[in-house]
Order: C-alpha cells, then structure tokens, then sequence
C-alpha cells in the first residue's frame, strides 16, 4: 500500500492519520496538555470537533456513534484524570465490545518529577488506568511513531472481537514540529469466514430435528449486520427467537417468532438452543446454566462470550453475518414442509398475535392512569413519534418492550449500553445522531440517569442536534428499589428504601434543559400526553431539540412509598 509523506508537527500527524482514517469526528473535552493535538484543528482540514462538558460524556458519545455507523469512534481526552474520569463509559464500551480508538496526552512521572497534576503517580503508568477495559494499550514517546500507532489502534479496535483501544501521547511528542512520517490507513484484519462444513452440517441437523428449539440472538448480529440472515434462519427452521438482558434491538418484536428476553423463560423446556451473537450476562451468578439438557450451539464473534458462562456442545468462532449465510444455504425449501416445522410456524404466529394483542390491551388498561404508566408512555410513544427513529434508551424499568424495534425500513432502531454505568444515554444520543442524521432520535431516559450526564444538553444545542429527550420522571432509582425488594431484609419489612427516592427537593427537567439552551414542557396528564408527544416530534422535525419531562407513576415493590433518611444542618 502506498502511503503520503507529510511533515508536520505531532498532532499534525495524528490529525493527517485521522484523516487517512476516514474519521469524521473527534469526541472531546479540551486539555491544554493537548495542545499539539488541537492546534492541528487550524492547519488539517477533514475533522469536525465534537465539544462535550465532561469525559463521561466524551466516551458515551463516541459510544453511540460507533454503535450506530459502525464505524470505529476517535476520542480524546486530557490526560490520566481525564481517561480516569471516563472510565464507566469506557467499561459499557468494552462490555458491548464497542470499536473506538481513545486518546490522551501523558506526562512525565519520573524522569523529572513524581508529582504532578493530572498525571499518574511514580512507579505507575498511564496504561494502569485503563488496562482492564481495552482490548490493547500503546505509550507513543516519539512524534515519528504517532501515525504507526494510530494506524495500528484502529486496526486493533476494528479486528473481531471489536472493542476500544487506548493510547497516551507524551506532550512532547505531540509538541514536535517538522517531523516527517508516511500516512497509510487501516482497517481491519480479515479472519477467516469459511466455517468449517462439518460443523455446519451439524447446527443444521440439530435445528432441523429438533422438537423444542430456541434460537437466542444478541447484539453482534447487529454489529455483523447480520439482520436479514438472522430473519432467514429463524424462518426457514420454525424457531423461536429470545434475546438477551433488555436486548429489544436485536429481533422485531413484532416477529410471529419473537418470545421475549432469555431470562424469562423457563430454563430446561428446550431440547436445542442455538446462540448467536449472544453475549451472556451472569450478573455474578455461579453458574448460567439455564438449559441444563439442551444440545448448546454457540456461534459468535468474540470468543470469549463463547463457551464461557455456560458448556456449548458447537461452537463456531467466525464472522457472524457469513455463517449465518453458509448456515440458511444448508437448508432445502422442501424441509418447511415437515410437519414439526409447519405447525411450529403456525403455534408460534398464534402465540404472538396472543402476546402483541395483551400487551396493547394492558398499556391501555391504564389510560386513565395519574401519575401516568410508563406501559401507556411507551404505547403512546410507538404511536406518536416518528417512524423509522432511533431510540437510544437509558431505562431498564421503561417500556422498550412496547416499542417498534425491528430491520425493516420504518422500523424503530434500538441503541444502549448493557454495561449497566449510568450516564450513557445524553452523550450516547449525541454521538447516535451525528452517525445518522437523516434518522429521527429519540432519548428515552430514566430521570436518575439523565443526572449523570445533564451537561449533555448544551452539546446537543450547540450543534444544532434534533434529539428528542423524554424523561421518564417517578423521582426514583426504581431499579434499584425493586432490587433492594427483593434483596428482603428490614427495608422490605418495613418498605423503606434508603437513598432510592429523588424527590425533596424536585428535580426540574424543563428548567435544567432551558438553562443550556433546550426548549421543553412538563407533561402531568394522560390527556396531555398526545399532544405533547406532536409538539415534540415537530420541533424535531424543524432540526432543533427537545424535552418532555413526562411524570410516571412507580410500579414494582415500593411503589407507594418516599421516604428517605432525611437530614439537614439547620436541624443540628
């Protein structure tokens, strides 16, 4: 491959690199240690800086972003602290295994000095911080060596198992002028996509004869996109389809084979379970064996979410999108009329004309509701809003399950982290729109998220991003107080849940967003609910932002209760 000798400064490379890239947007929060690297902003056409008011932020943008473009994300953020500062994004991006190359700059901790600010300490490096949420890690001393490095961290992000790198730039390296270098961009490496025939022959024989099958999906079919191959197969065996923790975006709900979420289903009804792409969340359990007498295949892109929680009988280490299609070319059109096939097929339309049908009838159950159900929020939004949006959703306690998620044209498209780091939504919102603008975005966030992440909203006004914020607003940590519920013990004796209630003082969403720039309303009524959802959906239809801070009831254990352990100085 030919390259294109530059002569530069450091950061002058490492924009010229960017470039070669085909980066479009550097997701950032300004350092002056930095300086190299923003200076090159003058001189080097080709990248728009994305200003966000925190790390956390920084990373949760390049995080939707990346999810939703497929494209590997680039970030920089100012030294240690910074990267330090970031890290609960950077643990949901590794989790979910999301490409991105992140930067900093790095001072010396040694040669002259022990202490200094924002750096590590003496004796540690830079690399400490962030070892174990990346895939791989490089320090960069020389400024002749930043487009090498570069070249190779977005290789390294992009290669299967996808997943964020991180490399810290000495200043001085960034600081170096008239250093000459050879700009050659890459991608990333190829693994090999043939799967091997026999153990085709093998998946193939045991969804074909199974009597009770389950095909479990997760979100590498999306990162693979893999979505019509995923379809393919799921019709052409009959098989119903589970996804994983709140996984609503990786099969159409809609779906006559769509069964719900994996964790809810019973455990050993199943003599064949087929997984793919799935990521499996033991959350801490011991062991995730849930399908103790199925024959397991497992088929995915990152070894190790294969054979790993739980023993696979198959396994397949491939790219995700080329087995499917191998897989479904095993399959002969005269085999959809065997008879546990065909009356498969017919059982599970049935079935999920029974579930679509319950689900609509029980969120308009409560119409009538005040404070207003989340299950009727979420009804009404799947009816209000546009068509073909894309949802990025930071609440585990909303109504994903309600809503249109699905691969055809003017299906809703879902984007979320399943790391569980609060603050992910604002910023992930951010960088989802910027992957897509021709996309209607809708943030539906829990109110208790939206304050790790709030100084989001000037970004959003800043650039002029159509998001349309619904805040879901019960004035509680509800996930939390529902787990402490179950947990038992004297709070749920005595239906006191310490530090889950949100309330005393109120927090006011509309005002929060008005004061960075961002029009909205209040939403209290069931009947106001319609109308406010039109009034949204026009704003962001007229390119500007958004936020209905729509008020909900608690649902689940401790539902009717506020309390919490109250304390004030003026009390002393």
């Amino acid at each position: 491959m030919n390259g294109k000798k530059v002569i530069g400064t450091g950061g002058e490379l490492l924009m010229h690199q960017l470039v070669a890239q085909g980066v479009d947007y550097a997701f950032t929060n300004t350092g002056s240690a930095e300086a190299g690297f923003f200076d090159a902003f003058l001189t080097v056409p080709g990248v728009q800086p994305i200003l966000l008011l925190n790390e956390s932020l920084v990373l949760s943008a390049a995080d939707g972003y990346a999810r939703t473009c497929r494209k590997a994300a680039f970030v920089n953020v100012h030294l240690a602290a910074g990267t330090r500062q970031g890290s609960g994004q950077l643990f949901n991006a590794y989790f979910d295994g999301t490409p991105m190359v992140v930067t900093a700059a790095m001072r010396d901790n040694g040669s002259f000095g022990d202490h200094n600010t924002l750096g590590v300490s003496s004796g540690f490096a830079q690399m400490s911080t962030v070892q174990d949420v990346t895939k791989k890690r490089w320090e960069i001393r020389e400024a002749a060596g930043i487009p090498m490095a570069t070249r190779r961290a977005f290789s390294e992000a992009l290669t299967m198992p996808t997943g964020p790198v991180y490399m810290a730039f000495s200043g001085e390296a960034l600081d170096a002028k008239q250093v000459e270098a050879v700009i050659q961009p890459a991608g990333a490496l190829n693994v090999p996509a043939s799967p091997d025939q026999g153990t085709l022959q093998q998946i193939h024989d045991a969804l074909l004869n199974s009597e009770r099958p389950l095909l479990v999906v997760g979100p590498d079919v999306q990162h693979a996109s893999a979505q019509q191959e995923i379809l393919d197969l799921a019709e052409n065996y009959g098989l119903p389809v589970a996804v994983g923790f709140f996984d609503y975006g990786s099969f159409p709900r809609a779906h006559p084979s769509f069964v719900g979420m994996v964790d809810a289903l019973p455990a050993d009804d199943y003599d064949v379970v087929c997984c793919v792409g799935y990521r499996p969340n033991t959350r801490a359990n011991a062991t995730d064996e849930r399908f103790p007498s199925a024959f397991k295949i497992g088929i995915g892109q990152d070894p190790s979410m294969l054979n790993g929680s739980f023993a696979l009988d198959v396994n397949l280490w491939a790219n995700v999108k080329q087995t499917l299609a191998a897989l479904n070319n095993q399959w002969n059109p005269a085999d959809a009329n065997l008879h546990h096939i065909s009356s498969r097929k017919a059982d599970l339309a049935a079935k999920s004309d029974v579930r679509l049908s319950k689900q609509n009838a029980s969120a308009l159950a409560h119409a009538n509701d005040n404070p207003i159900h989340p299950n009727y929020l979420g009804h009404r939004m799947s009816a209000m809003l546009a068509e073909n949006s894309t949802i990025v959703s930071e609440n585990f306690t909303a109504a994903d399950h309600l809503m249109p998620f699905g691969f055809a044209q003017d299906d809703w498209r879902l984007v979320r982290t399943y790391g569980g780091s609060l603050g992910h939504g604002v910023g992930g919102a951010v960088g989802a729109q910027l992957a897509d603008p021709a996309r209607p975005l809708v943030l539906s966030i829990g109110d208790g998220s939206v304050m790790y992440s709030s100084s989001g909203f000037w970004t959003m006004a800043r650039y002029s991003l159509p998001i349309l914020t619904v805040v879901w607003n019960n004035m509680n940590y509800q996930t939390v107080r529902t787990n402490f519920a179950r947990w038992g013990g004297n709070m749920a004796e005595m239906n006191k849940y310490p530090e889950t209630f949100l309330g005393d003082p109120a927090i006011d969403f509309v005002m929060l967003a008005k004061a960075q720039g961002i029009e909205g309303q209040h939403v209290h009524e069931p009947s106001e609910l319609d109308k406010a959802l039109k009034r949204g959906r026009e704003v962001q239809a007229a390119g500007e932002p958004y936020l209905l801070d729509v008020h909900i009831t608690n649902v689940g254990a401790g539902a009717d209760q506020s309390w919490h352990k109250a304390f004030s100085l003026n009390t002393l």
